[in-house]
């Protein structure tokens, strides 16, 4: 970093993160996942309340490979504490990653899940928390010098302190789980820390013939050692339900389009005194603070930003450097922080202090740094429709934490239609209603009346609630989604982020409806066929034309085709190109059976000879 100090401003020249990740082989299975997640003491409740166990999660892994489930994210394996978050027991306030808590079963059991998952085409992940351990953990005292600071009310390892006995233990502790038990890959909470030892441990997996996959759980910068994300698209805020300003909610096509867009919404000035200042830019398509991380809840900001270049397009392979001018900072107050925060990204990237590195400007107020924008790990594209963190504190205590609720447009068009890894929790699949755990509090630290919080991970499951029509329709429905996902893999696996996927936009005009109010037709495609997907968030039924165009796809010189209605069913019709241009849908209300969405599938035909 060069500082150029004059008398109305400071010129910082900095490199974020300029090194070009190497991208990570993943295995060919990780582009055919499903993955549900469990949380293991409410998925099943043998003997009331919180009593959930391996043994009775099994007896539910056949309904799961029905549903066409490919992978479980299982949180719930390690001793765990059983009130410290939310007044009740979570995997999140480990005592010991590893050792299996006993509640859930015998280590014996643990093996029994996975390898009957494995015969169902199920493979499982394990959810890892990073940062530390319980402060009563006996880990601490065996060995104090493994642990600095804290947080989320716990003690962390010290990382950063060249503890090689520490190192040791994670990755074999980690390759243990694979080569003993049989574990598939997984799920790091919060932060990586440590990639090179997630790389060790993915290598000692790949070297006993069993390769695994690791995902974060949001943007956070992983040497290549990361296969996708849990957090790379979200649909809803894990406050208020389903977020609308996400763009998968009504224009997919476009969200792929822009998805590697390098653009500053955000930065925030931290002073030694723990007091912030903070600027955006035009944050008008993302007005929800909460989902998109910004440091204020409503965004309005004190400083004043003037980008004083316009770079090119940016790609992921090249990324022109933009010089950024902050005005209105405090120059009485010693700078502690710079961060910079970027479109569609979770993680800032901060200049200053980062661990024992500080910043410590003064004197000005106004700086101007020149940003080579950071290119982030090449990962499979992945989408998120709802996890246990919905229903977050704060949340309404009268709303229902599942996202979905019934809307097959959400379920399909959104997300299980996408060329994307798609994670859901468990009992979205029937739009379950939410019954929290009896000592479930609203507070993250069990402050508040008992029963009474959303937190989705404390989610009883009432499986009784499958004989009621509305949620066997939903069940059916979504297992439908699966279906036809599965049956035409090879479009919707995903490809990796420094990547396009083969989608394009359709227009379509509907009959006694604002066509804006519906979200905009997709298109994926390959060289020999396609699948054409509409969706429909209305309550009203929806007919229109949709002009499917081939122009600019390897079929758009084809003559011969046929179309099939794979929502509805029915046989194949022979049609030709220029029909396509007009075609028919009708689309059901959203929230009932065979609603919210019209699928289509376009082959070539091969005339017989």
């Amino acid at each position: 970093m060069i500082i150029k100090k004059t008398t109305l401003s400071i010129t910082l020249f900095a490199l974020i993160f300029v090194q070009r990740i190497s991208a990570q082989d993943s295995p060919e299975w990780a582009k055919d996942l499903i993955i549900y997640e469990v949380a293991t003491r409410g998925f099943t409740s043998p003997d009331g309340p919180e009593s959930g166990t391996f043994k009775s999660a099994q007896e539910k892994l056949p309904y799961l490979q029905k549903l066409g489930i490919t992978g479980i994210w299982l949180t719930g394996t390690n001793l765990g504490d059983p009130k410290h978050f939310y007044n009740i027991w979570t995997q999140y306030a480990c005592v010991d990653p590893a050792r299996l808590d006993p509640a859930l079963g015998t280590p014996e059991e643990f093996k029994s899940f996975i390898d009957e998952a494995h015969r169902q085409g199920i493979k499982v992940f394990m959810d890892v928390i990073t940062h530390g351990v319980m402060s009563d953990s006996p880990l601490i005292g065996e060995h104090p010098e493994w642990f600095k600071g804290g947080s989320w009310g716990m003690t962390d390892f010290d990382w950063y302190g060249d503890r090689k006995d520490l190192d040791e233990w994670w990755v074999k502790t980690f390759t243990d789980w694979v080569t003993d038990y049989g574990v598939d890959g997984y799920r790091l909470d919060v932060n990586i820390y440590r990639p090179d030892l997630w790389i060790r441990i993915k290598q000692n997996a790949a070297a006993v013939g069993h390769p695994i996959v690791v995902f974060n759980e949001a943007w956070v910068h992983s040497e290549g050692t990361g296969d996708f994300l849990q957090r790379m698209v979200t649909l809803s805020n894990q406050r208020k339900g389903p977020d609308m300003n996400v763009l998968l909610h009504r224009d997919v096509a476009k969200h792929y389009q822009q998805f590697d867009y390098f653009r500053i919404l955000e930065v925030g000035i931290q002073y030694m005194d723990d007091s912030r200042d903070y600027g955006y830019f035009d944050v008008k398509p993302f007005l929800d603070a909460a989902i998109y991380g910004y440091y204020d809840s409503s965004p309005k900001g004190a400083l004043k930003l003037t980008l004083l270049n316009a770079p090119a397009q940016p790609t992921l392979e090249k990324q022109e450097p933009q010089r950024l001018r902050i005005e209105g900072v405090n120059p009485d107050k010693v700078i502690r922080n710079i961060s910079i925060r970027p479109l569609g990204w979770t993680l800032r990237y901060n200049f200053g202090i980062h661990g024992s590195f500080l910043a410590g400007f003064t004197g000005s107020d106004r700086y101007e740094i020149e940003i080579t924008p950071f290119v982030p790990d090449r990962l499979l594209y992945s989408t998120q429709l709802s996890s246990h963190d919905d229903g977050w504190e704060g949340s309404p205590l009268d709303k229902n934490p599942y996202v979905a609720e019934g809307s097959r447009s959400m379920f399909g068009y959104s997300f299980l239609f996408t060329p994307s890894i798609p994670l859901f929790m468990s009992g979205e699949e029937f739009d379950a209603d939410y019954i929290p755990l009896p000592t479930h509090t609203p507070d993250l630290y069990g402050k508040g009346e008992p029963g009474k919080g959303r937190w989705l991970y404390a989610s009883m499951l009432d499986w009784e609630q499958l004989k009621q029509p509305s949620k066997r329709d939903m069940l059916d429905d979504v297992t439908r989604m699966i279906a036809i996902r599965k049956a035409d893999a090879d479009l919707f696996r995903p490809v990796t982020s420094d990547k396009k996927p083969p989608l394009k936009a359709l227009s379509l005009q509907a009959v006694g409806v604002d066509s804006d109010s519906i979200p905009v037709p997709y298109m994926l495609y390959n060289d020999r066929k396609a699948i054409v997907v509409c969706g429909n968030t209305t309550d009203r039924t929806v007919k229109g034309i949709v002009n499917i165009s081939l122009a600019g796809t390897p079929l758009e010189n084809a003559t011969q085709l046929q179309i099939t209605d794979l929502w509805n069913g029915g046989k194949a019709k022979r049609i030709k190109a220029a029909d396509l241009q007009k075609f028919p849908v009708v689309m059901k209300p959203d929230k009932t059976k065979r609603g919210g969405v019209a699928v289509l599938k376009i082959e070539t035909v091969r005339d017989e000879i």
